[in-house]
């Protein structure tokens, strides 16, 4: 019965407090359902760019230091195919396919949190981080290619050459380096594909976290959780970004906050 700015400004300055409210359906604390959810949501998100970065980087760097090759074709054709593919038809497969071929599956029967059970949890949690790792891997691997190309024949790079520096120092010292502000921010930018990718993923494969949260609200309508929710994933969106940020300066000196 009250004007909507003024709601909205309750709501927000109760929700800068931490308190989201209370769910429109089980009238339990909205904070208290996000805090449980939330971590199993970060393991996901913290290990598919740990995935992305250690498939993406190595495939871009042999992709960039081969180019026009039979290898870069392949790697070029496969980071297509990756970032082509969506991440609920791959982990619609990898549900299916082994469950048809071998009589298993990943979906998370018994989910066991890391403090708890720690050899349990990964092998729950690692399968939605792999399917949404597979389209963040492409990705970066297409940008690592692209932005090392730019400076792998520049003229610091034939300087480094030309002191009689090896090939292997010359390409990750100088060449990938000069490409780590690129790489970092395509890294913080996927974030964002990676948490909304995680509402399917954790659907999918029955992970209980703040993604399944946020989809088991929106089709209950349970609008209230759904916007603690993803109030939530902007806040984590917005402190990779400044992490991001502020990572710059060790890559490159002569950035200054």
């Amino acid at each position: 019965d009250r004007p909507f700015f003024v709601q909205y400004g309750d709501w927000a300055f109760h929700a800068i407090q931490g308190d989201f409210g209370l769910s429109l359906k089980n009238r339990r604390s909205i904070s208290a359902q996000i805090g449980a959810r939330l971590p199993t949501t970060i393991e996901i998100g913290l290990l598919t760019i740990i995935f992305s970065t250690l498939i993406g980087v190595p495939v871009g760097i042999i992709s960039a230091i081969r180019p026009g090759t039979w290898i870069d074709g392949t790697l070029r054709i496969t980071t297509i195919v990756g970032i082509s593919v969506p991440n609920f038809w791959v982990g619609t497969l990898a549900i299916t396919l082994p469950a048809l071929w071998w009589g298993w599956t990943p979906l998370a029967r018994n989910y066991e949190n890391f403090i708890d059970s720690p050899l349990t949890n990964l092998s729950i949690v690692i399968w939605p981080a792999l399917v949404l790792a597979i389209g963040s891997a492409a990705y970066v691997a297409r940008i690592v290619r692209s932005s090392m190309l730019e400076t792998l024949y520049s003229d610091f790079t034939r300087t480094a050459r030309a002191k009689g520096l090896s090939e292997r120092i010359v390409v990750l010292r100088h060449v990938f380096r000069s490409s780590m502000i690129t790489v970092l921010t395509v890294i913080g930018v996927q974030l964002g594909a990676i948490l909304g990718g995680s509402v399917i993923a954790e659907q999918i494969f029955a992970v209980p976290g703040l993604g399944l949260l946020i989809f088991e609200a929106i089709m209950g309508i349970d609008y209230t959780l759904v916007l603690g929710g993803m109030t939530m994933f902007a806040l984590m969106f917005m402190i990779v970004t400044l992490a991001v940020d502020l990572l710059y300066t060790l890559v490159d000196p002569r950035i200054r906050y």
